[in-house]
């Protein structure tokens, strides 16, 4: 077992790159030292030996705020980001339902989906714009995305309020995994969810809104060409529903955003946790 081992002396702490050894013949465990590594509080990445940079212990180590500066914090996240995908996008099986678990430890389920999940959808997109990646991988990621957050909605899911929110997309609209995801944080923070995407019809998304009469109605568009599908939606649903209306999503801009009135539009900057907060200002589970 290869780990970080913190040393103080003289009030400083200082770090080395240790290895486990089991002694057969005492029958105890003994540490070798790999390299030492220098102050504690300024070791890197770039510290560790190559081929130890991806040891489970190592990564967990720089993923503890107490452990790392905000510049050796982003690299880790940015680590995940590069072997999720990885992961997502290989040829072999994945066991969906424990991914969120190997990095449950130091992300949250919001902080899984805002840091991680989020960014590389955002990085398939852009890689599939450039030809730098095929439509089958770009198929594959999403779907296996889905599932992960399919499994996280069975987990650790918080007794149901009265609250009902409706989740959708405009007609058109094929992308759903933000949808999912929202799904996911707002179940688990005990509202009722309906979840009615991809691209359900505007018809569809009215009768539904006049049937269950949700508390909130949130729109998500990714694709710059349903902008008009959903300012069509929201203009709609808004002649006979007096509560909030909230629209997100990539194919938003400050331009765009004002033709969505009288809805509530979530900033394309904001963090999915910007957006809890202000879901639940508006209604409390």
């Amino acid at each position: 077992m290869v780990y970080i081992r913190n040393k103080r002396v003289k009030g400083m702490d200082y770090s080395y790159l240790v290895r486990s050894i089991w002694d057969k013949k005492k029958k105890v465990s003994k540490q070798e030292t790999i390299k030492y590594l220098g102050r504690t509080e300024k070791i890197t990445l770039d510290d560790i030996p190559e081929d130890y940079i991806d040891n489970k212990n190592i990564i967990k180590f720089f993923a503890k705020d107490q452990n790392a500066s905000g510049k050796n914090y982003n690299k880790y996240v940015e680590k995940v980001r590069k072997d999720l995908f990885k992961k997502l996008a290989g040829p072999g099986p994945i066991n969906l339902s424990i991914v969120y678990d190997e990095y449950s430890d130091d992300f949250s389920i919001l902080e899984f989906y805002d840091k991680i999940v989020k960014h590389i959808l955002y990085d398939v997109g852009d890689r599939w714009r450039r030809n730098e990646l095929m439509i089958g991988t770009e198929h594959v990621v999403s779907n296996r995305l889905l599932g992960i957050i399919s499994e996280m909605n069975k987990k650790d899911v918080k007794k149901k309020k009265k609250s009902k929110l409706l989740i959708c997309n405009p007609s058109g609209e094929r992308h759903n995994i933000v949808c999912n995801m929202l799904e996911s944080i707002l179940t688990n923070k005990g509202y009722n969810v309906y979840n009615i995407s991809p691209s359900t019809p505007s018809k569809d998304v009215i009768k539904y809104v006049a049937n269950i009469e949700p508390d909130m109605v949130l729109v998500s568009i990714t694709l710059p060409a349903n902008v008009q599908s959903g300012i069509n939606l929201v203009k709609n649903i808004s002649k006979g529903y007096d509560k909030p209306i909230v629209v997100g999503g990539q194919a938003l801009t400050e331009s765009t955003s004002k033709r969505f009135l009288p809805a509530i539009v979530m900033p394309n900057e904001n963090t999915l946790e910007d957006n809890l907060k202000e879901i639940k200002y508006l209604v409390p589970a």
